[in-house]
């Protein structure tokens, strides 16, 4: 029982002690004493009665509730049994209905895997036949190159050297062009690569010893605003009959063991440029192109290192730029040295990328920062290997790994439009600015002491983004 109906029992209990006091007293004469004891003991008498039926009504309340508490309990159990079962039975019937339901898109796909099996073994066939091909194409270029060379020769003419890659001319306005049985200048730089002359090695090493070489800067910009961000740095040597471009005197200057020296040189007055271009715009970086060749020289490599760690405060402001066929070519010591380059707060980027199948992530994480594509080569117009990604979608792809996509030989108007479909944000070349030269002044006295500088190139002379890789 609740605490209020105890209460009015035991009230009840006391006006009845008391009245009965009260009529002993008054009505049968007893003292008051005597009737106030009978009162009391009257009280106590009922209070010991009632005690035991509370407790047995209390007893009876609690047994009612335990049984309702059972009950809801054995509902509840069933409920969980019925559960059960009907687990039990969904389980031994899912592994049955999935089977039946996903048997035809098995058999699709082991259709689809044998065709893919077919083409690979089909597009193995067209690779073998397509080499043989080039394999007789190029021994007939062979025959065609000597016989051009012999006929150089004939005419006392130093021949032109160029790179295979370089598919646009690089520096075709700077240079005499020969014309050979009405074969293009350009046709012949983007498919053959005569032996050095002699004579020519030797005006490339006289020159780099004589730090004979002018800078030329071209603006990276941004897409569509064509806002200059960054600029390039591009080496070319002051020869007698005017500049020579970086493909044809980088492979000499290899071979003789000074690419360490035109790289400190290169690096050197590409930080004094920074500093003059730093104090109009504190925002706009650069990209200096580096040899594989000069981190692996421990002599380069320690005074590289001491002047970069000098130089830190610029580091947000300097990407180092090689090209793609000779990180492919990197060895440990090499990768090691990008590592210490990286842990100064440099960073680095890709040029000349023809192959984008590699591990970018593996690039970002060594410090690479951005990749430079030929616009040709993203618009489909030369080779290009794409992979998996679509090209359209390669630009969001690779700022996923870190990476920023430049598009660089832009030349045409008709290619940025296109261009801009691909989520592009930035750009390089001609259409925007051809290279230009930076001043003696601008380099210091020391630059300044090495001769009036030769004409500039004229615009047009250079294609876009041709680096000197």
């Amino acid at each position: 029982m609740n605490r209020s109906s105890s209460t009015m029992i035991l009230i009840a209990m006391g006006v009845i002690a008391a009245s009965a006091a009260v009529v002993l007293y008054f009505q049968l004469g007893l003292s008051a004493g005597s009737a106030l004891v009978i009162g009391i003991g009257l009280m106590l008498t009922m209070i010991i009665l009632q005690q035991p039926m509370e407790r047995r009504r209390e007893r009876d309340w609690i047994d009612s509730r335990l049984a309702e508490i059972a009950a809801v309990a054995g509902d509840g159990e069933a409920e969980i049994e019925k559960i059960a079962a009907r687990l039990n039975r969904l389980e031994q019937a899912l592994p049955g209905r999935v089977r039946e339901q996903t048997g035809e898109l098995a058999a699709e796909v082991e259709v689809v895997g044998e065709l893919l099996r077919q083409v690979t073994e089909t597009l193995a066939e067209l690779e073998s036949t397509v080499e043989g091909r080039l394999d007789g194409v190029n021994a007939r270029f062979g025959a065609l190159e000597r016989h051009i060379r012999e006929a150089e020769d004939a005419a006392g003419r130093r021949p032109r050297r160029t790179r295979p890659d370089d598919y646009l001319d690089e520096g075709r306005a700077s240079r005499p062009a020969d014309s050979r049985d009405g074969l293009s200048a350009s046709l012949k730089n983007s498919l053959f690569v005569p032996d050095t002359d002699p004579a020519f090695e030797r005006e490339v090493e006289h020159l780099i010893r004589d730090e004979q070489i002018e800078l030329h800067l071209q603006p990276v910009v941004t897409l569509p605003q064509r806002l200059v961000r960054s600029y390039e740095v591009l080496t070319r040597l002051k020869g007698a009959a005017g500049l020579i471009p970086a493909a044809e005197f980088i492979p000499v200057a290899e071979k003789s063991r000074l690419i360490a020296k035109l790289d400190t040189y290169q690096v050197i007055r590409s930080f004094q440029i920074l500093k003059r271009l730093t104090q109009r715009n504190s925002d706009v970086g650069l990209y200096i192109n580096l040899s594989v060749e000069s981190l692996a020289s421990s002599t380069f490599f320690r005074e590289f290192q001491g002047f970069l760690a000098q130089s830190r405060a610029m580091a947000e402001l300097v990407q180092f730029e090689f090209r793609q066929d000779a990180l492919a070519e990197m060895g440990p010591l090499e990768i090691e040295s990008l590592r210490a380059v990286a842990d100064l707060g440099f960073h680095f980027s890709i040029d000349n990328v023809t192959d984008l199948r590699v591990d970018f992530r593996r690039w970002s994480d060594l410090g690479f920062r951005s990749i430079k594509v030929a616009a040709d080569r993203l618009l489909g117009r030369a080779p290009l290997v794409t992979g998996d990604i679509h090209v359209e979608d390669m630009s969001g792809h690779l700022q996923r790994q870190g990476l920023t996509l430049i598009v660089d030989r832009v030349e045409q108007e008709a290619q940025v439009i296109d261009l801009l479909d691909y989520g592009l944000t930035f750009g390089q070349g001609n259409l925007f600015s051809s290279p230009r030269q930076v001043r003696p002044e601008v380099l210091g006295a020391s630059q300044a002491a090495n001769g009036t500088s030769a004409r500039a190139a004229p615009a047009g002379s250079e294609r876009a983004g041709t680096s000197r890789r």
